[in-house]
């Protein structure tokens, strides 16, 4: 049961992390909005309460900490899994129910990594990442100003975007098509990502920035950056965005062309509209 999405954050320099306080009304959840973008909740996994669980909607399949499926006791079938950029052994199991808010995932597939690196950088202890296998096709939004999750649209999108939803080992994930220059791309929707990323050798003709990032969890050397261009989402520009130039997943399907994560649009609502394949947004 291979994969080929590289669950961990894909861009992390600095940054220092305090959960969240869990869930809120009955129909919000509350997270703790870290640098900017990444979503930390509180929840349950099988018997286990007061869990840091990371939202990254490109994790497909969701992910289940080494120290949190030993507390479990569960066990699985080994199999190849795409870390970062290199393919590593490791365990799929089934997880009886993960409980976040009104979010009840029941029997979820899940593959057990080693989240020592991630948890090292965050200085946060994550026991699990989820996607959006978790939520079986509900609708729902992320409040980025609120740091809340909502159940139900709020009808007050100003902007809307198709997409494509697609699946691996079982877990749905979402393409988002966007202009980058004068380069049409498909990139994963990823809140668990602070950036554009686009992979090597996907566009020809986009112009290196001699500025570089400092190593991190994506790659052991120095990231490259591009220079910035003008973006546009479906029929909305978004100034010019900058970019960064990824080694491609091992395995990971021609067609998606990088990641994009939605607060590096400075968006500060989405919603994921299953029933018609859009995503709504609004930005500042």
């Amino acid at each position: 049961m291979p994969t080929w999405k590289s669950c961990l954050l894909l861009t992390v320099l600095t940054i220092t992390c305090v959960p969240g306080r869990g869930a809120g009304k009955q129909d919000e959840i509350s997270f703790k909005l870290v640098q900017g973008f990444a979503i930390v909740m509180r929840g349950e996994i099988g018997r286990l309460a007061n869990l840091n669980i990371l939202l990254d909607t490109g994790a497909v399949p969701s992910v289940l900490n080494t120290r949190t499926a030993r507390q479990l006791g569960v066990t699985g079938v080994t199999a190849s899994f795409a870390l970062l950029h290199k393919d590593i052994d490791a365990q799929y199991v089934t997880v009886d129910l993960v409980h976040v808010g009104w979010i009840r995932a029941l029997r979820l597939p899940m593959v057990v990594v080693d989240l020592a690196r991630l948890e090292q950088v965050l200085g946060i202890r994550i026991d699990a990442i989820v996607g959006l296998d978790t939520f079986a096709g509900s609708g729902f939004g992320i409040d980025y100003k609120r740091a809340r999750i909502t159940r139900e649209p709020s009808g007050t999108m100003r902007h809307v975007v198709p997409i494509e939803i697609r699946t691996a080992a079982g877990a749905p994930y979402w393409v988002v098509p966007i202009s980058f220059g004068s380069h049409l791309l498909h990139v994963l929707l990823d809140t668990g990502a602070n950036h554009l990323g686009i992979f090597e050798g996907h566009v020809v003709g986009l112009t290196l920035d001699p500025t570089t990032l400092q190593a991190n969890l994506i790659s052991d050397a120095d990231l490259k950056m591009l220079r910035p261009a003008l973006l546009f989402m479906g029929d909305t520009a978004l100034k010019r965005q900058t970019a960064t130039l990824l080694r491609e997943p091992p395995g990971g399907p021609r067609e998606i062309d990088g990641v994009l994560g939605p607060a590096a649009l400075k968006i500060t609502r989405i919603e994921f509209d299953w029933e018609h394949h859009c995503l709504r947004w609004n930005a500042e």
